[in-house]
């Protein structure tokens, strides 16, 4: 797995941090949509909107990896100092944090992101994906790794005194961890308004139809039942409190309000 345990803890959550970034700059729509949208251009649309998701996959999938190597760094410690640990799961992470691991990715439903990382499989990496199940994937990898990435930077805040050295190091590892906790939040609000349940994966995201797609004729998804949450809730997961509850999608008003809000913004949320 890419998350090797030799690494400096805070420099993998500085790289959390750098990663979560660029993922919040992805979650607005870029200039290729819009110009296809611009142009009429149904198929290129379609194709930068997968552009964009699968960028999204890529920065989630490098904040899970920089936030493993921050949980397991310390595997080439000497044995005295590994003997005053916790107990390490077989994945060489704590026993707690492999627990608080496992049960973020099954909460996102992504429980197999492990596997993935360990055999090095680019998640939401095959081209041919269609939109309906990229859109979704991205959604939940994105959700675990800001969930993750709160996770990391605690961590290495805690540990800062401990394992880095002296007060500039601390000083350091809590300015990096807060400002990862801070776009973690920021990010976290923007994806909680993602309506998982829409009847389409671009109003999933807030964006407009592909040109020359009909919007309130659209059939509702095959899977929107009330077993299924509107809201990813990770704003709820970072504060301490339970996912959001099962809601109803918007009505079309409300949709056309988010989208085009969605659509005439961009950027601030990468801001730290």
């Amino acid at each position: 797995m890419p998350a090797t345990r030799n690494g400096n803890p805070l420099a993998s959550v500085d790289n959390v941090r750098r990663s979560l970034m660029l993922l919040g700059a992805l979650l607005y729509p870029l200039s290729d949509e819009r110009a296809a949208q611009d142009n009429q251009d149904a198929a290129g649309y379609i194709e930068a909107v997968a552009a964009r998701m699968r960028g999204m996959c890529a920065q989630a999938q490098a904040i899970l990896e920089n936030a493993l190597k921050a949980f397991s760094h310390d595997a080439g410690e000497t044995k005295s100092r590994r003997s005053r640990r916790k107990a390490r799961a077989a994945g060489g992470l704590p026993e707690g944090v492999q627990e608080e691991v496992d049960r973020i990715l099954v909460e996102c439903d992504i429980p197999d992101a492990l596997e993935w990382l360990r055999q090095g499989t680019s998640i939401g990496g095959a081209s041919g994906t269609p939109l309906e199940d990229l859109v979704p994937l991205a959604a939940r990898t994105a959700a675990a790794a800001v969930r993750l990435s709160v996770v990391a930077a605690a961590h290495v805040e805690l540990s800062s005194t401990a394992e880095i050295g002296g007060d500039g190091d601390a000083e350091r590892a809590t300015a990096v961890a807060g400002g990862t906790v801070r776009t973690a939040q920021r990010i976290a609000r923007v994806l909680d308004e993602w309506d998982m349940l829409a009847d389409s994966p671009t109003a999933i995201i807030g964006c407009p139809p592909p040109p020359g797609s009909v919007v309130d004729g659209a059939k509702p998804r095959p899977d929107r039942t009330q077993a299924r949450r509107r809201s990813l809730g990770v704003a709820a997961a970072l504060a301490g409190g339970e996912a959001a509850a099962a809601g109803q999608a918007p009505g079309s008003a409300q949709r056309r309000m988010r989208t085009d809000t969605v659509w005439s913004a961009g950027g601030a949320v990468q801001r730290d």
